[in-house]
């Protein structure tokens, strides 16, 4: 079972957050772990907490690898070319970082035409920050300055220059 969070809560839970771009992904097998695993490495655009280099490799449970399928529920999968802000844990005992309540840790960004890069907010899905408003089930979309402001006003963190979003 994962825990649900709250938006104020996973902001706080989390050790990292980072804007970043899925650069690639892979499906593995270590010789010293049961299961298959999916490792994902990031391209990182922008840390808006705690630290990170330029680039962040996940390796989380599930995946594909010679027939055979591993399927974890709740377990974001990422994709080349996909930007995302992640809020991820300390790293496990293998050395990689998990994003904080699975999928709830994981917000999809897109460019807009017109409105620059949007982070997409789905209710009952992933934590939404305080005032935004939106429907059961239905996705809502904010610019991802304003959401990195809306973290960084969680954390009482300075507010600095805003995110690209173009």
């Amino acid at each position: 079972v994962v825990k649900a969070f709250e938006f104020d809560g996973l902001c706080e839970t989390a050790t990292t957050i980072v804007y970043v771009k899925c650069t690639a992904r892979d499906h593995v097998q270590f010789p010293d772990r049961d299961g298959i695993f999916t490792q994902t490495r990031f391209e990182v655009l922008e840390v808006v907490k705690g630290q990170a280099g330029a680039e962040i490799v996940l390796v989380l449970p599930g995946g594909e690898w010679e027939g055979r399928h591993m399927t974890v529920p709740g377990m974001p999968q990422f994709f080349p070319g996909e930007e995302t802000v992640l809020f991820l844990s300390e790293p496990d005992d293998f050395g990689s970082p998990w994003p904080v309540g699975l999928g709830q840790g994981c917000y999809g960004v897109q460019m807009n035409e017109g409105e620059g890069r949007q982070v997409f907010l789905m209710s009952g899905h992933t934590p939404l920050p305080s005032g935004v408003l939106t429907k059961p089930a239905q996705v809502s979309k904010i610019a991802l300055g304003e959401f990195v402001a809306a973290v960084r006003k969680v954390l009482k963190m300075p507010e600095e220059n805003p995110v690209s979003e173009q």
